[in-house]
């Protein structure tokens, strides 16, 4: 896992990259997102998550009750 960025990262927002993947910090509450079942972010407490069927998940699939 990447915590850094650097000049050539192609991603375009804070993020951290995983398995190769840019995965966007999670940053409460960004009310201009319309979040979609597989929308990940990364959050600091928790890690990868998830959001599915209206809630936040782990990577191991429980579900977050508080971000």
């Amino acid at each position: 896992m990447c915590l850094a960025c650097d000049k050539d990262d192609p991603c375009e927002v804070n993020h951290v990259i995983i398995n190769g993947e840019c995965v966007p910090d999670y940053i409460f509450p960004d009310n201009s997102v319309v979040l979609q079942n597989g929308d990940k972010y990364y959050h600091k407490k928790f890690g990868l998550i998830i959001y599915k069927d209206g809630q936040w998940t782990d990577k191991w699939n429980n579900t977050i009750e508080e971000l």
